[in-house]
């Protein structure tokens, strides 16, 4: 599969293109909280550097200079007190914002921001979020959720196809979807994340409406493209 060797996909679930030192996150869905407790339920809320947490020792690990957020930074709609919170965690950490792919998700933003609805490019890629076609070549892409049965648990995964890499959520609360049995998947690299690793499960060949069944377990990825 002809993939450059510039992408380091993290155990974070946050991929870094290592030249430009930029990562990339997808579907953050911060308010979750707020939004269950405005929809009746009593959960608590977790505060944002906690939240943030993995995403941190991403950006640390890797001399990260930029961002950009793939789209759902929100759960359910634009909230400024968070938004200014995410603004002011990376100003202490030196990274600069470069650009906010909206999602299906991020409504009613009210702000200035640096939206780019039509996708930012980076290098010979595009960065979108995936819910809406695009005709572009090469893509880096969330929405999707994808996870597998690993292991014994459902566990997020990496997507990567001849054109795109899909990332997977980064909200600890997406459960993610099984994507093994999925006919839009199939002949996709599925990279799935084991604690500390990224190890590779081959592509996914499953039939379609088939049941689903952990695949044998890898050892983790030491092809072209860097899983870390």
């Amino acid at each position: 599969m002809p993939l450059p060797n510039d992408w380091l996909l993290t155990p974070h679930r946050v991929a870094v293109h290592l030249p430009t030192r930029t990562a990339v996150v997808a579907d953050l869905h911060l308010g979750y909280a707020e939004a269950r407790r405005q929809g009746g339920d009593s959960i608590p809320s977790v505060p944002l550097d906690t939240i943030l947490q993995p995403l941190h020792d991403a950006l640390a690990a890797n001399a990260v200079q930029r961002l950009v957020i793939a789209g759902d930074l929100f759960e359910k709609t634009y909230l400024p007190t968070l938004w200014h919170q995410l603004l002011a965690w990376l100003q202490q950490r030196d990274v600069e914002l470069a650009a906010v792919v909206p999602g299906n998700h991020d409504r009613a933003w009210t702000e200035p921001a640096p939206l780019h609805p039509d996708g930012y490019p980076l290098a010979d890629w595009l960065i979108v979020h995936g819910h809406l076609p695009t005709p572009a070549k090469r893509l880096i892409l969330g929405h999707w959720h994808p996870a597998m049965h690993y292991r014994g648990a459902l566990s997020p995964c990496y997507l990567l196809g001849d054109r795109e890499i899909v990332l997977p959520a980064y909200s600890q609360d997406a459960a993610g979807v099984n994507v093994w049995p999925l006919t839009r998947w199939q002949g996709y690299r599925c990279l799935v994340i084991d604690g500390p690793r990224v190890a590779d499960v081959g592509p996914i060949r499953r039939p379609p409406n088939t049941p689903s069944t952990t695949p044998r377990r890898k050892t983790p990825w030491q092809g072209r493209l860097r899983p870390s």
